[in-house]
């Protein structure tokens, strides 16, 4: 098998980009669940709100 010569600082450059385009897309996906997460939050508080009322014999909007 013939050896094979890579330029160290071309590795690193296309290492770096791929990293940093994970790093970028990480970034996004947890954006994306921490909006899921405060949705649902006000979910159940509107939720636990309406129910509420509802007990006390308030109307509901």
């Amino acid at each position: 098998m013939k050896p094979v010569n890579y330029d160290f600082n071309t590795v690193q450059n296309i290492l770096a980009t791929k990293i940093a385009n994970l790093e970028i897309q990480l970034a996004n996906e947890q954006a994306a669940k921490q909006a899921v997460i405060q949705y649902a939050e006000s979910l159940e508080k509107q939720l636990e709100e309406l129910q509420s009322n509802k007990n006390e014999g308030g109307e509901t909007k």
